[in-house]
């Protein structure tokens, strides 16, 4: 490949070239993902490896299992950039919609990414996080969860949902990893943006499925959501007023159970009514 051969001074034209390939023809580049990756590796300070990032960013989005491949180097080289390449950030994120274990090894990189700069990265790193939560894979630390919840309040909304999005992805699995950050959560419930006052809610609903007492200082928000215009914040805040066994709920999900238009929230509202104990 001329990418590799030493007299060959257009490597970050190459490289730009072959990123613009591998948009209109993936299945032309992919062959040569590992050949690109130990260019990158090799020339990691250089330009051409933020070129040759950007191309697997690209390839990541039809054939995000091959790129997995090359995972190990995609890290190496964020961890030597200055800056974390949102281009190697996306492809790790696309990574990890199929190949999450090969993702966990750049969990502290993703950190570090969304310390340095959670306006730029938070959304592309927290979905990533909230993937590998949801996945099967056991991720070595949830440090994470402090950054995800330094941005439950942030002024950009989409930004604000996604960080308590993946504290609920979180825990789903590990409830206790989140217990100790519900009281931070508290604000979400009442936010101007329904998106965020539901996975607040069904976040509220995953951590009480472990310890039903962390509902106890919502209670009147979760009832209020019970009238939300949106169903799938009435469905949340039903699942997490039956984990908390909130007996104070039984009349409005009765009520809910039988009138609700929406059958996701009917059913939810049956299925918290069974939990009374």
């Amino acid at each position: 490949m001329l990418l590799e051969h030493p007299g060959i001074d257009l490597r970050v034209e190459i490289a730009a070239c072959l990123a613009d390939i591998a948009a209109e023809a993936p299945d032309d580049v992919a062959p040569s993902a590992a050949t690109l990756a130990a260019v990158a590796v090799d020339r990691s300070d250089q330009p051409v490896a933020g070129e040759l990032i950007r191309c697997f960013a690209i390839l990541a989005a039809d054939r995000p299992a091959v790129v997995g491949d090359q995972t190990t180097a995609i890290t190496a080289v964020l961890e030597h950039r200055q800056g974390y390449d949102r281009h190697g950030l996306r492809a790790l994120a696309r990574i990890s919609t199929r190949r999450p274990e090969e993702v966990v090894q750049a969990v502290p990189v993703l950190a570090e990414a969304l310390a340095a700069n959670p306006t730029e990265h938070g959304r592309t790193v927290l979905r990533t996080f909230g993937r590998l939560a949801r996945s099967d894979v056991a991720v070595p630390t949830l440090e994470f969860v402090e950054r995800a919840v330094e941005l439950v309040d942030h002024d950009e909304a989409a930004l604000r949902r996604d960080a308590i999005s993946c504290l609920g992805d979180v825990a789903r699995d590990d409830p206790g990893a989140v217990e100790p950050v519900c009281t931070e959560l508290e604000g979400a419930l009442s936010d101007d943006d329904a998106d965020t006052r539901a996975v607040a809610a069904l976040a509220f609903a995953r951590v009480a499925s472990e310890n039903p007492a962390v509902v106890d200082p919502v209670r009147t928000k979760l009832l209020d959501l019970l009238d939300d215009d949106h169903a799938h914040v009435r469905a949340n805040a039903c699942a997490a007023l039956g984990y908390g066994d909130v007996d104070a709920a039984a009349a409005r999900l009765t009520d809910l159970t039988n009138r609700d238009p929406s059958p996701i929230v009917r059913d939810r509202a049956d299925w918290a009514l069974e939990q009374r104990s």
